[in-house]
């Protein structure tokens, strides 16, 4: 079984670029980008794919830690 993690990232409007190009290289896709800065910030959803062999338990540790992928 797969489902897919959606995040909405906000970011500063000078951060924005290299905040995206972070998720996707820690395998993300981006979609929804709203680029147009909105008082100083703009944001975009990442989403990835996930498998049922992926645990879920797993990534969330790895939020809470920072630990990224």
């Amino acid at each position: 079984m797969r489902m897919a993690m959606r995040i909405r990232v906000t970011t500063r409007a000078d951060l924005f670029e290299e905040r995206k190009q972070q998720h996707i290289d820690r395998g993300y896709r981006i979609e929804d980008e709203r680029p147009t800065p909105v008082n100083g910030f703009c944001s975009f959803i990442a989403v990835r794919e996930m498998h049922d062999s992926e645990g879920l338990g797993e990534l969330v540790a790895q939020a809470l830690n920072g630990v990224a992928r």
